[in-house]
């Protein structure tokens, strides 16, 4: 069964949410101002900033339109330099139960932050995204399906081809000033491209997008990160419709993960679709019944809605499916059928 986290690590978490989102677009020299654009049918914000400076007529992307954007827009004034403070708040849900992410991958997603990686749509994907969704969720979370080595981030191929910004330097130069021995790792397929970065054998960071029909051997440029990227099929379930989480490192990082609900189920998937490695299939099937669990209590119907949809991707994601299910404790089998 799950178990929750105390109340207080929940009214911890929302309050630190409300800080991060703050300061995001809080941050901006004082005369900047938000202007929205419309493009193919939806709205988009971006922040204007003030005459007379180096960046006078650039215009900074912050997000797709939503009424929590619109509102956090509207408040902006009230961001303060409160570091300290939501410290203080990162601590006191770690104190609860939630877990925190290793120092190295704390201060590269700090370092992404900081660059506007996640301002511009990427996403962390893998455990360390699975780690958030415990104060997200406020939900306690075994430590077998916490640790890693590695860092996953994803962005949607259309969203790089098409957002007008991009980050203002190389993935590798924003690694490198964490830590100078941060390599390229070239691509198996084509020595010629970089989709990883590698501390030795210690530590890795890969970056991955969506499979848009194209050949798994031949890697994507995503210019927003400046980087390749592996493209993996299902990639475009997980990506959508994501979620603002936290992650509990320092004074906290404003992050995208994927929704809880097709976390689960892509999980289920990809753990029958690496039959070359079955111990990351049995970590993979772990987190989903984790999610499981918990999304049956909180949000059965975004449960099943993000099942019934996978389930009408077609044959082979019906296959794996039913593999995985097959494998499930009959509990959370019963919630997916239900």
């Amino acid at each position: 069964m799950i178990e929750r986290l105390p109340l207080s690590a929940h009214t911890s978490y929302a309050e630190l949410m409300e800080r991060l989102r703050l300061g995001r677009v809080g941050d901006y020299p004082p005369g900047s101002s938000f202007v929205s654009k419309t493009v193919k049918g939806r709205l988009y914000w971006y922040v204007q900033m003030p005459t007379g400076g180096a960046d006078s007529r650039k215009q900074i992307y912050v997000g797709p339109d939503s009424e929590e954007l619109r509102e956090t827009i509207a408040r902006h004034g009230e961001h303060r330099a409160d570091l300290d403070d939501r410290r203080r708040l990162v601590a006191a849900i770690i104190a609860s139960g939630a877990p925190r992410p290793d120092r190295t991958s704390g201060e590269i997603i700090q370092a992404l932050a900081a660059a506007g990686a996640f301002r511009l749509r990427a996403l962390l994907v893998g455990t360390v995204a699975f780690q958030t969704y415990a104060a997200h969720l406020a939900v306690r979370l075994p430590v077998t399906s916490l640790a890693t080595l590695d860092l996953d981030v994803a962005q949607d191929f259309g969203v790089a081809s098409n957002l007008d910004d991009t980050l203002d330097r190389p993935l590798l130069d924003i690694l490198r000033e964490l830590d100078p021995r941060f390599a390229p790792v070239s691509y198996a397929f084509d020595a010629r491209r970089t989709t990883s970065y590698s501390l030795g054998e210690r530590y890795r960071l890969d970056v991955l997008t969506t499979n848009r029909g194209a050949p798994r051997d031949k890697p994507s440029y995503l210019p927003t990160l400046k980087s390749d990227a592996v493209p993996l099929p299902f990639m475009d379930f997980l990506l959508l419709d994501p979620v603002q989480t936290a992650v509990l490192h320092g004074g906290g990082a404003l992050v995208n993960a994927p929704a809880p609900a097709r976390y689960a189920i892509h999980k289920l998937i990809v753990s029958r679709d690496r039959k070359v490695n079955p111990e990351k299939g049995v970590k993979d099937q772990l987190q989903s019944v984790q999610l499981i669990h918990a999304l049956a209590q909180d949000d059965p119907f975004a449960l099943r809605d993000a099942y019934a949809e996978a389930r009408d991707r077609g044959e082979t994601w019906r296959k794996l499916l039913d593999e995985a299910i097959s494998l499930l404790p009959a509990d959370a089998r019963a919630v997916l059928e239900g």
